[in-house]
């Protein structure tokens, strides 16, 4: 069974256009995860792909994460996406996992093998990818086989008349300059936008006074197993945190904000970028 990882973006329509109107990927099932907080346009290219996928008998799934979607998960617990000294965890949490499980659940007894978009130039991100121990399943980045960069991949998408935005989450901290200008013209987005950022804003705070009124107590943490670079011996990382409920930082108050891309040497607040993009427009 081989299982195209659609993210709704550049790379993945690629792919998928390739398969259906160049040559044959053989491509059996296509699966989007909805983290529930995806762009106006991502959602419009999925309906697009699904569509077009229908007319060719390929089935295409949309699936979701049991429970709260991503934007509920962030409010409900004061964070942004990427906290200072932590991982990015998103796209497993919200799209790998979930992808994994519906697999597993609809062919147990398939070997699978993935596509997934990843460009020519980008062969680092393969290099740093490292599967789960109990991942059984192969990966293929036809994108890589095909010799295909990104603008290989636009120019193929405008061959065939589509048009594709860049595939992410309308709060996404890795959004740069231009992409928040964007965003910012999405009422509907940008009211998230300032609800995620509000709500990390207001734990931060509390949930390090809760831990300095509890005495700054901390937890052992054992971390996945890794592995050293020099002998290859296999260790357990082990280190301390806060107990559930506090931090050791107001990261708030140290200055990290939900986006990353810093402007004249500093993190904006979304407030501040709503009225330096104002300006902008009204210049």
């Amino acid at each position: 069974m081989r299982i195209l990882s659609f993210g709704g973006g550049v790379d993945s329509s690629a792919i998928l256009i390739h398969h259906l109107m160049v040559s044959d990927l053989g491509i059996d099932q296509v699966v989007f995860a909805d983290t529930g907080a995806e762009s106006q346009a991502t959602y419009d290219n999925v309906e697009f792909f699904a569509e077009l996928c229908a007319d060719a008998g390929l089935p295409f799934k949309v699936i979701w994460k049991d429970g709260e979607t991503i934007t509920e998960w962030v409010t409900r617990l004061g964070i942004v996406p990427v906290m200072a000294g932590g991982s990015h965890v998103c796209s497993k949490k919200y799209k790998g996992d979930v992808i994994a499980a519906w697999v597993a659940d609809s062919f147990p007894a398939e070997k699978i093998t993935y596509l997934i978009g990843i460009e020519a130039n980008e062969g680092k991100r393969t290099a740093a990818f490292t599967k789960p121990k109990i991942d059984n399943a192969e990966y293929e980045y036809p994108l890589q086989d095909l010799g295909m960069t990104r603008q290989d991949c636009l120019d193929l998408l405008a061959e065939h008349g589509v048009e594709v935005a860049k595939s992410s989450c309308v709060f996404c901290p890795f959004m740069s300059h231009d992409e928040i200008r964007a965003i910012r013209n999405d009422p509907e987005a940008w009211e998230t936008i300032k609800l995620v950022e509000r709500r990390f804003s207001e734990e931060s705070p509390r949930k390090h006074q809760a831990w300095l009124d509890a005495g700054q107590p901390f937890m052992w943490t054992k971390k996945e197993v890794k592995t050293d670079e020099s002998t290859g011996a296999e260790f357990t990382p082990i280190g301390m945190r806060a107990p559930k409920g506090m931090w050791r930082k107001d990261a708030w108050g140290n200055g990290t904000r939900l986006f990353i891309r810093k402007h004249d040497g500093k993190q904006l607040s979304v407030g501040e970028w709503e009225r330096l993009i104002d300006s902008e427009n009204a210049a």
